[in-house]
């Protein structure tokens, strides 16, 4: 058990983290009990991937996305079909994977799920695993004590079968010297750039050619989907501005806040739960439990018996004790026998709940004391005042929503509400300035209602709390510019393309004879200005990017002889001369350990994603047509 308590604590126990940062990314609790046959997008050696469930990955990792890119994002159609595709080719791989671990012979114990869950950090206060806060983390993401674990159990396994990748390749010493080598190289060059502009003068450009180069544009040229619209706006400030607080209301406010105060409790519990789970039956389960409330009649002490007897991993070794809760902490049958003791020391008759059979006992009860009217005032003054200003504006929203859905366009509903109507600038999907840049704004503006059947929007929320209403008045559908609108950016492209095919042509040559005659034979016919650069690294800020990637794939010296080669460069060729080397001595110590130890991780990164590639190979995946958007 020491053993796996080291791998809860390392690299294992954290995907149980992940599961419950990410909720529903894979699961729901339908998948482990569906309903009949669903829809599905995708089988895997025949096990089924469902709609339902690519639907609820795609859009956990679109909000996911939204979030890293900001409230104002925007993904296009595009990229949400790419999106799409990304996420189901990862369902396909996790199923490859599931597969490949049970095919394997990897196994997880119950006992083992258990003690990853009560050794996981969510589920603990104070460094205790609380089963209260298990419990309520579950029902935040949509689970259960009964669903989780099998949830957990399967992502366990595929843990295993990923680590026996990542965790075994290796990167030998020579293999890091070089790679080191490589890495910390550093080059001494003399290049020089022969314009392509050199030889456009020269270069012929036909229709044919034009018409080519826009056959071969593919999307290049499309332009996206564009709308105009007209939009009126109320903004909730200005019945907050004449809302009245008055002395009866606030008293009215506070006698509710003392009555929910003063009925409210919280009480203190122990119990002793007999689960029923593979190794023990319903029948079985009633019969022990039976056995300790029996014990528990002739005297027998509580917290003894639930830390020798419990089954409930969190408590036991407390006495059972649960700590403080109030009501809708616990499931309902656990909750009604809780709350119906009638004082600290009573213990309940047996219990059934969906984990098992319980036994519960009282042990203390608080109550909240309710606060003073003078300490509350100010705050109950201005709670009255929202609530009313937030009565009048919801009202006015819902009239006034009511009068957009009637009517063909905002002029008489905005005449009515004695407000103006807005006027946007033609935009596309990456939205506009103000209003027009939210992104409820922005979908509703390309909802197809809208967009193509000019229908009103309905009330849309605003993040500052104003509610706007839209109709689009112009809708231009996606295109691609016509030939002629771009034929002339594409002639001139084609010019540069063609004159830097002859400036490569006359480079080349001038490499060839470089290597048979010397410089002062053909470097002055060539026109070009040498220049050198010293200690040249990868990382180098100059020269540009393309050059010094060209640079670094220019051949060194060999026997100290130096070579010249060309490279295409977007506007120009460059020949490039590796005058000498150098690279830094091998790594050591510390160092050489770390660094061997980060090589050896992408190593394993790759080889994972070659497994991945055999197993679906080897395997039988049909795709089938994502006709759905979620």
């Amino acid at each position: 058990m020491d053993a796996f308590r080291d791998m809860v604590r390392g690299w294992l126990g954290k995907f149980l983290l992940a599961l419950l940062s990410i909720p529903f990314i894979f699961f729901g609790v339908e998948t482990y009990f569906g309903g009949g046959a669903e829809p599905t997008v995708a089988e895997v050696d025949g096990e089924p991937i469902t709609q339902r469930l690519l639907d609820r990955a795609v859009n956990n990792q679109r909000q996911q996305l939204m979030a890293r890119m900001g409230p104002d994002a925007i993904l296009s159609a595009q990229q949400q079909a790419e999106l799409r595709e990304t996420v189901l080719n990862s369902l396909v791989q996790r199923q490859l994977l599931l597969k490949s671990a049970r095919d394997a012979g990897y196994s997880v114990s119950e006992v083992s799920v258990q003690q990853l869950i009560r050794e996981t950090p969510t589920f603990q206060d104070n460094g205790q695993f609380s089963a209260q806060r298990y419990v309520q983390v579950l029902s935040q993401i949509g689970e259960t004590p009964t669903t989780f674990p099998l949830r957990a159990r399967e992502e366990i396994l595929i843990s295993q079968q990923v680590s026996g990748w990542l965790q075994s390749s290796f990167v030998t010493g020579a293999e890091l010297d070089t790679l080191t080598r490589l890495d910390t190289q550093t080059r001494n060059v003399r290049y020089a750039e022969i314009p392509a502009s050199r030889y456009a003068k020269d270069v012929e450009v036909s229709d044919t050619d034009i018409a080519q180069a826009y056959a071969n544009a593919g999307l290049r040229f499309q332009q996206p989907e564009r709308v105009a619209v007209n939009y009126i706006t109320l903004d909730r400030a200005s019945f907050l501005a004449n809302a009245k607080a008055s002395p009866e209301a606030v008293k009215a406010r506070y006698d509710q806040r003392v009555a929910a105060v003063s009925g409210a409790e919280q009480r203190q519990a122990s119990h002793i739960l007999i689960a029923i789970d593979d190794s023990t039956d319903d029948a079985a389960a009633k019969q022990q439990i039976d056995t300790l409330a029996a014990e528990l009649s002739a005297g027998a002490d509580f917290a003894a018996l639930a830390e020798k007897h419990s089954k409930d991993p969190g408590s036991a070794t407390q006495g059972g004790d649960l700590g403080f809760a109030s009501k809708g902490m616990f499931v309902p049958e656990f909750e009604d026998a809780l709350f119906a003791l009638a004082k600290p020391g009573d213990v309940s008759p047996v219990v059934k709940t969906p984990f098992g059979y319980h036994l519960i006992k009282l042990t203390a009860v608080r109550k909240e004391t309710p606060p003073s009217f003078a300490s509350l005032e100010s705050t109950l003054i201005n709670e009255v005042r929202q609530a009313q200003a937030d009565d009048a504006y919801n009202k006015a929203v819902e009239s006034l929503d009511a009068n957009v859905y009637e009517a063909a366009d905002l002029i008489e509903p905005a005449k009515i509400a004695g407000l103006s109507i807005a006027q946007s600038p033609i935009f596309d999907r990456r939205g506009a300035d103000g209003v027009l840049s939210e992104r409820k704004v922005i979908e509703a503006a390309f909802n197809e209602e809208q967009s193509k059947e000019r229908r009103n929007s309905a009330a849309i929320t605003l993040k500052d709390g104003r509610t706007v209403w839209l109709h689009v008045t112009q809708h231009i559908a996606a295109r691609k510019q016509p030939l002629p609108e771009v034929a002339a950016q594409l002639r001139e492209e084609v010019r540069v393309e063609k004159a830097l095919k002859q400036a490569m042509e006359q480079a080349q040559a001038w490499v060839k004879r470089s290597a048979n005659e010397p410089e002062s034979a053909w470097l002055p016919a060539a026109n070009v200005r040498v220049q050198t650069a010293s200690a040249l690294s990868r990382s180098s800020k100059q020269p540009e990017a393309a050059l010094l990637a060209a640079i670094f794939r220019a051949p060194v010296p060999v026997d100290g002889a130096l070579r010249w080669s060309a490279f295409a460069l977007p506007d120009r060729v460059a020949l490039v001369q590796v005058t000498s080397v150098s690279a830094k001595p091998a790594l050591a110590g510390p160092e050489r350990q770390v660094t061997q130890g980060l090589l050896a991780q992408n190593q394993g990164q790759q080889e994972l994603q070659d497994a991945l590639a055999v197993l679906r190979s080897d395997t039988d995946v049909t795709i089938k047509a994502l006709n759905r958007a979620p």
